[in-house]
């Protein structure tokens, strides 16, 4: 009987409740954040704090793009400054790493 009581009470505990609602509702859950979040102007509200995933998601993406501009002109101005100063100061380079970095010069160019 004690058993009984202690599985019951794990039953209807609120974590097991709501463990089983997520799961019996992942398919629904899933797919209203997705539509909020590729929805133009996807809003979610609980309680004071409102959220607009939509124009968020966008956000994001923007500044993915940007870093990897970024990332990208960084590598372009780094190749240029090794080109340009490319044997004007002498053998800085020991001999078995020149053929490495003249590779990835290569790779970087194309």
């Amino acid at each position: 009987m004690e058993l009984a009581k202690e599985i019951l009470q794990i039953v209807v505990s609120w974590p097991m409740v709501a463990i089983v609602t997520v799961i019996v509702l992942r398919k629904p859950i899933k797919s209203l954040l997705d539509r909020l979040i590729l929805s133009e102007s996807g809003k979610a509200k609980v309680g004071p704090i409102e959220i607009e995933l939509g124009k968020l998601a966008k956000k994001g993406e923007k500044v993915m793009t940007d870093l990897s501009r970024l990332n990208q002109l960084m590598g372009e101005s780094r190749l240029l400054e090794v080109e340009i100063t490319e044997g004007k100061f002498g053998r800085s380079l020991m001999m078995s790493r020149e053929g490495e970095c003249k590779s990835i010069l290569r790779s970087l160019k194309s």
